[in-house]
């Protein structure tokens, strides 16, 4: 147990390098950050003394070092967008995604793994060939429509909106929506379970368990 939990933590921990690498590459790339906190109007000489200071004249690889040090640290730089440290802003909008991460872990919990074990077992199943179509229909449907069509019904409204648009709730549903994917959650648990460990033989194992615990 302990071997398989290193392993995960070390493929998380190659994940998180990928993909730094690949943001902090794309964010090199899209442009001068000075012209976008200051724009034009600024003489050349003052935004040079900006990107001297920000480090941003030095090569790609010293600044993503710099950066993945600090990062270590608990300095994530500084934000160009919102013009203040990066921290503060994740700080500001953390208690959201932890709601969002919150609603869509527990509908996979609750919901999505019970369904998808269930539609395993028993795949022949009234309720598993259900569940099997409505998974089916989901990812067939393309994200922006279903996440458009649910929020008009959730959000706005066709009659009575149960979460108003421009609320705590109605925002929420609206990350919700977008952070589930392109279908319902119970479809990505059924998808997911489906695939992994001996379920032909009825049994739920612990090796086909292990496979939900991801990087």
């Amino acid at each position: 147990m302990i071997a398989f939990l290193i392993k995960r933590l070390m493929h998380a921990i190659l994940v998180m390098f990928v993909i730094s690498v690949l943001a902090f590459a794309i964010q090199d790339n899209l442009g001068d950050p000075v012209q976008q906190m200051v724009g034009q109007s600024v003489p050349e000489s003052e935004r040079e003394a900006i990107r001297e200071r920000l480090g941003l004249n030095d090569p790609f690889l010293v600044q993503y070092v710099r950066f993945a040090k600090n990062a270590v640290q608990g300095d994530f730089g500084y934000s160009y967008f919102y013009r203040e440290p990066a921290l503060e802003v994740i700080a500001r909008h953390l208690p959201a995604t932890l709601e969002l991460v919150f609603a869509a872990t527990l509908i996979i919990v609750l919901l999505s793994v019970p369904i998808g074990v269930y539609s395993a077992i028993k795949p022949r199943s009234p309720i598993s060939r259900f569940f099997m179509g409505a998974s089916i229909i989901g990812i067939s449907i393309p994200v922006f429509l279903t996440a458009i069509v649910l929020i008009q019904i959730f959000s706005i409204g066709i009659t009575v909106s149960l979460f108003p648009e421009g609320t705590a709730w109605g925002a929420w549903l609206n990350g919700l929506l977008s952070t589930e994917g392109n279908m319902p959650s119970f479809g990505r648990g059924y998808d997911l379970v489906h695939v992994v460990g001996h379920w032909d033989t009825n049994l739920v194992t612990w090796n086909g368990l292990q496979h939900l615990v991801l990087p």
